[in-house]
């Protein structure tokens, strides 16, 4: 027995687990091609307006901790049955002490392990993926760098964020990169910025706002950009992506008022 499940056996040897905040017994939509349970834990060092886990966010207190027993059975059951693969989400989990005595847990059940992650603790994912722990990354690119605390709602170390995109395209294992695009907030060239800085890159999944229990309550006032728009930015990505290039006289024009309903919304 390993060090970690003997430490399991006896709840209180557990030390400062992180609490568990969530559980979704089985996903097709956490892990991408992949049948997975889903964990959340909360809190999270970002404060991005657009977050639809708003009090999972601001208020982890809120929920009631998931026990680690139950977890485990549950896991232990569904593994039966071909569920081996689990992804642990937030909030952002890397900011949490003892994260990888969880992860360790998880992994000596015989699961493999995605990780979601906003990239703004890299010596966490490298420690993580260097002890054998991770199977997958998907790390949020919330736009281009230069910009990158606006998008973030709090001051960012984008020296960090690029720290995490080089490791995670550079270290092997499966990955991909996730964008979700906000009307106003975002402008579609900020798309297309993003898209080129991650050239080389696996793959970059661009995402449809949802407009439902966002932490900044305005943006809950915003549409998102229709199906067909959302449509053409995906290819434009793809094109960008494999080299192609898009075609530049197809983004909007902009107006002055689009500026001002923006600044209102996230000044």
């Amino acid at each position: 027995m390993s060090l970690i499940l003997t430490r399991f056996s006896v709840r209180s040897r557990v030390p400062d687990c992180p609490a568990i905040k969530g559980f979704i017994e089985t996903s097709f939509v956490d892990w991408k091609g992949h049948l997975a349970s889903v964990l959340f834990l909360g809190g999270c060092n970002f404060r991005c307006p657009f977050c639809h886990n708003r009090d999972l966010v601001i208020n982890p207190g809120g929920f009631e901790d998931v026990p680690l027993e139950y977890l485990i059975a549950t896991i232990r059951k569904y593994r039966a049955h071909w569920v081996d693969k689990i992804v642990v989400t937030g909030g952002e989990p890397t900011i949490h002490k003892n994260l990888f005595e969880l992860i360790g847990l998880l992994k000596s059940e015989g699961m493999s392990i995605k990780l979601d992650t906003n990239g703004s603790n890299p010596s966490v994912v490298k420690g993580l993926v260097g002890d054998g722990f991770i199977d997958c990354i998907a790390m949020d690119v919330k736009g281009p760098l230069d910009r990158y605390s606006r998008w973030c709602g709090s001051k960012i170390d984008e020296g960090k964020i690029r720290e995490s995109i080089e490791f995670i395209m550079e270290c092997g294992i499966d990955y991909y990169f996730r964008m979700t695009v906000v009307p106003f907030l975002h402008q579609e060239e900020d798309v297309y910025a993003v898209a080129t800085e991650l050239q080389g890159s696996k793959d970059l999944i661009i995402q449809t706002f949802r407009p439902d229990i966002t932490l900044n309550p305005a943006y809950e006032r915003i549409k998102p950009f229709s199906p067909d728009k959302m449509t053409r930015i995906k290819a434009n990505v793809a094109g960008i992506m494999s080299g192609k290039g898009w075609k530049r006289d197809e983004a909007p024009q902009v107006s002055d008022l689009d500026f001002r309903k923006a600044e209102e919304l996230y000044p």
